[in-house]
């Protein structure tokens, strides 16, 4: 049996849109599109398809995860606030902090006794040459 043989009004695209498509609540719907729940429950109903097209393009740069509030993706960087970030400097990031855990574990080494001893060991082995 269909929506309206029992009785309820069908749902319109937008409805689908918001919530199969994107996952928003009426609640959140309302505040990404900046209009009130009961502008969002008339338009499950009667549908709007310029605020559809907003809440899929909203959700292509929305970087829907927890922990990552704020940012979206844009232009293609990842932005957030006045910030922006390219993939090439985010490997160039990741790759110094690699460098520098390597570094520190290499201080952690020497500064152990063995670790001194071998450095004396390399540095005098070095001088008779």
């Amino acid at each position: 049996m269909s929506n309206r043989s029992r009785g309820r009004p069908s749902k319109a695209r937008f409805y689908h849109v918001r919530w199969n498509k994107v996952g928003l609540n009426q609640e959140r719907a309302a505040e990404v599109l900046g209009v009130d729940v009961d502008t969002i429950e008339r338009w499950d109903q009667e549908g709007n398809e310029l605020a559809e097209r907003h809440l899929l393009l909203w959700d292509q740069k929305h970087v829907g995860v927890e922990g990552w509030e704020g940012f979206i993706f844009t232009r293609g960087k990842l932005k957030y606030k006045s910030h922006r970030w390219t993939p090439r400097s985010l490997l160039l990031w990741r790759d110094q902090a690699e460098q520098i855990e390597r570094l520190e574990t290499e201080i952690k080494r020497l500064k152990t006794l063995s670790g001194m001893a071998e450095t004396l060991t390399a540095k005098f082995k070095h001088r008779r040459r």
